[in-house]
């Protein structure tokens, strides 16, 4: 009798599953979990990046999240009952922004920036940062950067050297000093990106060009 109660429980398990899968096919929209209601289950790190450039109306919903009760309401999904979702113990919220003077940037609102621990974080500038970070980018490439008419092969390193040096020339050339007004790590990190991508196809000179024309020439 055991079993036969267990099979019984298991039939009714499937199709109470059944019928749920038969009301999402007839609905017009479904409820889908998104990344923060994902990581809120099942106790994820979740990062925010540029988080200032979100409309406030999203913002406005992470404050519940940040309190010390860790909670999110959910109306949205449409039922009867509405859900609150309690954070599992693990998860962590870690967000991203850049100082609201950038332009297109915008300040958080007291009530949610007071939620957060804030961490400055400088810009790179430090040549050894630089070039280490550059050739970690670089090693990505698929294929080895060899000179088409050359002996000598060129690696992570040496890729991430002419980098640097093409940078300090423009910057002479334009009357910056290389602590000062320089391009950003992003522009560098798009520059080495653009030349893992396009190297195997093009060739080292080749990618190596046409990245510093899309990174910095076309931006002049």
């Amino acid at each position: 009798t055991e079993a036969a109660a267990a099979r019984l429980r298991a039939a009714l398990h499937e199709s109470e599953a059944l019928a749920d899968e038969l009301r999402a096919a007839a609905a017009l929209f479904v409820w889908v979990d998104g990344p923060l209601v994902t990581a809120m289950r099942r106790g994820d790190l979740l990062l925010i990046d540029e988080i200032s450039l979100a409309e406030d109306a999203v913002l406005e919903r992470l404050n519940s999240v940040l309190d010390p009760s860790r909670t999110l309401t959910v109306p949205e999904k449409g039922e009867r009952q509405l859900e609150t979702i309690v954070a599992h113990p693990s998860f962590r919220l870690l967000a991203t922004m850049n100082p609201g003077g950038d332009f297109g940037k915008k300040e958080l609102s007291p009530a949610l920036r007071n939620r957060f621990t804030e961490v400055w974080v400088p810009a790179v500038t430090a040549r050894e940062e630089l070039l280490s970070l550059l050739s970690r980018t670089l090693s990505a490439a698929d294929a080895p950067m060899e000179e088409a008419d050359a002996t000598a092969a060129w690696d992570a390193g040496d890729a991430a050297e002419a980098m640097l040096l093409f940078v300090e020339w423009l910057g002479e050339r334009r009357g910056r000093r290389p602590s000062s007004g320089g391009p950003s790590l992003r522009d560098l990190l798009a520059w080495a990106g653009f030349v893992c991508e396009t190297q195997p196809r093009l060739g080292w000179p080749a990618a190596y060009v046409h990245g510093a024309c899309l990174t910095f020439v076309d931006a002049m």
